[in-house]
């Protein structure tokens, strides 16, 4: 969970500080998020190939080493051509009736943070790799050590502290670049040096295999589109919300900041379960299978409770921290009794997609989260935001029951698979 948390804290402290400066900044940073996100978690779950098939045969150290550079060689290869086309294709959002004055932030900060992307993605490969092996810790302690630093240089670098020009919403960016790159010099380094790992390094099956390739992109990527059509989703409802008003933005961007908190959170233990179940999968243990799986549901539903009590009990402490406008907080404050709600769902869901990635179904959950978003929530949100003028409590009240539907549908899907007959 620790580890799933450093890739959105990075957004989550960005905009803490940015709020602090101007909302027309924040509105930037909440735009530029919404679309990397888009991409980030697209590479992420194209990583997300590698774990099962490596914990599925942990005694097995030339298939553990192929897997790992075939991992590396696919990941960059899908990390190259969405950077590209994301960073080309951002100016298209003049056309989507976005603010100008927040447009002309958004292209400073998006195009750096997507030059992080590749630091960030190698990263994630080696992180995948060693969890996949049953080591979780390491990772976790390289992200806290990550966003410690993203923390002191945003200070440093947003403020301009100790003789460095004050760079504000650009000084985020390098911030989170310059973070994600010692990142993955420490995940590289700590791979040479350990015992456990090194060998698999060294072994250095670089050279590209098909049927590797294949089993790798097989589970990854439908894994790489079910996060496109959620985080898509999410991303399309921010633009929706962005034509609305620049208050409005800034005021979705806090609630939707403080949902992707416990949102990673759910998704660490999608992550755990995807492990465990994946070793159970590999093994042919289905009573176990299924054990673990419910284990994780109700895990996630314990958490999920605790966090919606705190989003509804603290709604108007929380954006109160990002921002100082009454008007921002208080549409934000509304929007986090919403968010507290869908909580159990949202929760639901993220762990519903790892139980049935570890046991190498993707392609059914990938079709049900793409109905469930796309085919329901995004013009439930357009009809009921825009269409019929419900404005931010209509978009989120559609994201919501695109969420329920994709909870309960996994759910379903997860117990017909594993029915004991």
């Amino acid at each position: 969970m620790i580890s799933q948390l450093g890739h959105i804290t990075v957004g989550v402290v960005d905009s803490l500080m940015i709020g602090k400066i101007s909302v027309t900044q924040l509105g930037a940073v909440s735009l530029s998020v919404s679309i990397f996100s888009f991409i980030l978690l697209f590479c992420v779950g194209l990583s997300y190939g590698i774990t099962p098939l490596i914990s599925s045969k942990k005694s097995d150290t030339h298939y553990i080493s192929k897997t790992l550079y075939n991992g590396i060689y696919l990941n960059l290869i899908f990390t190259i051509l969405l950077v590209v086309f994301t960073m080309y294709s951002k100016y298209f959002l003049e056309y989507l009736g976005q603010d100008r004055e927040v447009l002309s932030f958004t292209y400073k900060y998006l195009d750096i943070i997507c030059i992080s992307l590749f630091p960030l993605i190698l990263f994630q490969t080696f992180k995948q790799f060693i969890e996949g092996l049953g080591f979780t810790k390491p990772p976790m302690y390289i992200s806290i050590f990550s966003n410690v630093l993203n923390i002191l240089l945003n200070i440093i670098l947003i403020y301009g502290l100790f003789g460095f020009p004050r760079l504000e919403i650009v000084g985020a960016a390098y911030a989170t670049l310059v973070s994600r790159v010692v990142m993955l010099i420490m995940v590289f380094i700590y791979c040479l040096n350990s015992k456990k790992f090194k060998k698999y390094i060294l072994l250095f099956e670089s050279s590209w295999d098909y049927k590797s390739i294949k089993e790798i992109f097989s589970i990854g990527f439908t894994s790489g589109l079910q996060y496109i059509f959620e985080v898509g989703a999410f991303s399309v409802a921010t633009i929706i919300v962005g034509s609305i008003g620049t208050l409005q933005l800034a005021s979705h961007q806090i609630a939707l900041n403080l949902a992707s908190i416990s949102y990673m959170v759910a998704s660490g233990i999608g992550s755990a379960s995807m492990i465990s179940l994946g070793y159970y999968y590999g093994v042919g243990d289905k009573t176990e299978i299924r054990k673990s799986g419910y284990s994780n549901f109700i895990l996630v539903l314990l958490l999920m409770i605790f966090s919606a009590l705190i989003f509804i009990s603290l709604r108007d402490i929380l954006p109160a921290l990002y921002v100082d406008d009454i008007e921002v907080i208080d549409m934000a404050s509304f929007l986090l009794v919403i968010a507290g709600l869908f909580q159990l769902s949202d929760g639901v869901q993220a762990v519903g997609l790892g139980v049935l990635r570890g046991i190498r179904d993707t392609q059914i959950p990938t079709l049900v989260t793409f109905i469930s978003y796309w085919i329901v929530a995004i013009p439930l949100s357009y009809l009921l935001g825009i269409v019929y003028g419900h404005g931010l409590i209509g978009v989120w009240v559609g994201l919501s029951i695109g969420l329920t539907i994709a909870a309960v549908s996994h759910v379903i899907r997860f117990n017909y698979l594993t029915s004991i007959k």
